[in-house]
């Protein structure tokens, strides 16, 4: 497959004038349901009145919203007319809000009712107080505050533009513009805006669903949130470049809901964390024989366990699910397994570099490349974010003279070119100077049948540097003691590398995109094991 050297309404184009009656999005909770022609024609009267309310190409506009199909309407309408889009995550506070909004130099945004109604005015109300050059609030309801502009009202706002107008901006636009700037979701701290291109998020979405062999005819069961890249790059536009349909179950993360609508239209692929999918299926509403659509898609955020993995595609049937790891830095996904990989090495590795990729893994002391099969820093070049917006230090600290991103994780490829992810240079723990690899106790715990989640790490200790935590979510009805859990522990795992630590929990901090944040289980563990 070539590189392809367009823009993403270049592309969509193309494939809307292909399919115009196929089903483009399907919006279970909403009763949205649309077809391409519809999709394109939305799109249009949508950039046309972003271009009335003064929107111009460069611009950043920020897209505060749950999962709705007016999110991937301004997302195509924004990128058509050569504006760069800013996703924000639908649950976030007022001061992050602000952040992203004023770090990204936004001039608009475009709001929906994700939180309570009053709470999101008055988050907006704040920002537009602290943001001056913050002009035009779309808003995607029904009642909005007179300072505000309704969706409808700006949509309707187009439809005097001449047509030559938008082929003048949309001719303007290049494959190498910037159409996104995506923060980064925190799971270490402050998030970075990461800029994007067109070129970086088509061929990333056209080589991952290559790999996957997603085509017109499947259905993709999208509940990942959308303001994050595996819902708006690695799911929603991947499958739309494709002629595919988005089934969109919720506007949030909702298991009952997500189980119906893949029951309900026939969803062919899935794709989540998973803590994800160990909720859809530990659900009570879960069973097996209404998922028989389902016959691929991808695990990604995060190692998928053993138990899941042979459940998934042993026990329900999902047999060519993969596994993929990527980076919001890496414009989506690095390497991806086949569909056809045995399952050991869908669990155990993260998959072969997409054919747009290259991977190596080097020393992290020296940059040195590392042999097969050494355990070194795992380094990617092709199709790279252009930068850390308004960071300089930040980019050049991840991306070197030769143009190779160093991901943090620690990892190893083979012979084959199957890489593992044994860890992450932050999360290993050091205690005594010796260094513990988390995944591997997590492992471990991952054996007993009760578990359903286990996260393992570093807690300051101000003798030994750190101690090593392990706390653990059950399986709904299931018991397990302490006790027990460290006794199998123990049978695993040599003496040096045992936790201090064991805990029951009921959850674990998360990012809304799924991800464990390790550094509050850290701040929490800290705290208490202190008081003790």
């Amino acid at each position: 497959m070539e590189f392809i050297r367009r823009t993403i309404w270049q592309m969509m184009e193309e494939i809307a004038q292909k399919n115009p009656d196929h089903h483009a999005l399907i919006h279970s909770e909403t009763g949205v349901r649309t077809n391409y022609s519809l999709l394109v024609w939305e799109i249009e009267r949508a950039a046309k009145g972003f271009i009335k309310a003064g929107i111009l190409g460069g611009d950043k506009v920020g897209l505060w919203a749950p999962n709705i199909s007016e999110w991937i309407i301004s997302f195509f309408a924004l990128s058509r007319i050569g504006a760069v889009t800013v996703p924000v995550d639908p649950g976030a506070g007022r001061e992050d809000l602000l952040f992203i909004l004023e770090q990204s130099g936004c001039s608009a945004v475009i709001v929906a009712t994700g939180v309570a109604d009053d709470e999101y005015e008055e988050s907006i109300i704040y920002v537009r107080d602290h943001i001056p050059a913050l002009d035009n609030v779309f808003v995607i309801a029904d009642e909005v505050h007179p300072e505000m502009q309704p969706w409808t009202e700006m949509t309707a706002m187009g439809e005097g533009l001449e047509t030559d107008d938008l082929s003048k901006m949309e001719d303007a636009v290049r494959p190498e513009d910037t159409v996104a700037i995506m923060y980064t979701s925190g799971t270490t701290g402050k998030p970075k805006g990461v800029v994007l291109d067109h070129l970086g998020l088509i061929n990333k979405s056209m080589f991952s669903t290559e790999r996957q062999g997603v085509t017109r005819e499947d259905r993709l069961c999208m509940f990942f949130p959308l303001f994050h890249m595996f819902g708006n790059t690695c799911i929603a536009l991947a499958g739309l470049l494709r002629g595919a349909t988005i089934v969109m179950p919720c506007k949030t993360f909702d298991p009952s809901m997500v189980i119906r609508s893949i029951h309900k239209e026939k969803c062919t692929a899935i794709y989540g964390s998973p803590s994800m999918l160990i909720a859809l299926v530990d659900h009570p509403d879960f069973k097996k024989q209404k998922w028989s659509s389902l016959a691929k898609g991808i695990i990604g955020g995060s190692p998928c366990p053993m138990a899941l993995m042979k459940r998934l595609v042993e026990d329900i049937g999902i047999s060519d699910i993969t596994v993929a790891y990527g980076i919001t830095e890496t414009s989506s996904w690095i390497t991806m397994t086949h569909p056809d990989d045995p399952i050991d090495l869908r669990v155990s590795t993260i998959g072969t570099p997409l054919a747009c990729n290259e991977v190596k893994i080097v020393d992290p002391d020296t940059g040195e490349d590392l042999p097969p099969e050494t355990q070194g820093e795992l380094c990617t070049r092709g199709f790279l974010m252009k930068e850390y917006y308004r960071m300089p230090a930040a980019t050049a600290a991840v991306i070197d003279r030769d143009g190779w991103f160093h991901s943090g994780d620690l990892g190893e490829m083979d012979e084959k070119g199957y890489v593992k992810v044994t860890g992450r240079l932050k999360d290993v723990i050091v205690r005594d100077g010796l260094e513990i690899n988390p995944v591997e106790i997590e492992e471990i715990i991952y054996k007993r049948p009760e578990v359903s989640e286990a996260q393992v790490f570093g807690v300051p200790d101000p003798e030994k540097g750190q101690e090593v935590a392990a706390w653990v979510k059950l399986k709904e009805g299931s018991k397990l003691s302490l006790i027990e859990l460290a006794a199998h522990v123990i049978d695993y795992l040599d003496a040096e590398k045992l936790p201090q630590y064991f805990k029951i929990v009921s959850g674990f901090p998360m990012t809304r995109s799924g991800k464990v944040q390790k550094f509050k289980l850290a701040e929490m563990a800290q705290k208490e094991y202190a008081e003790e």
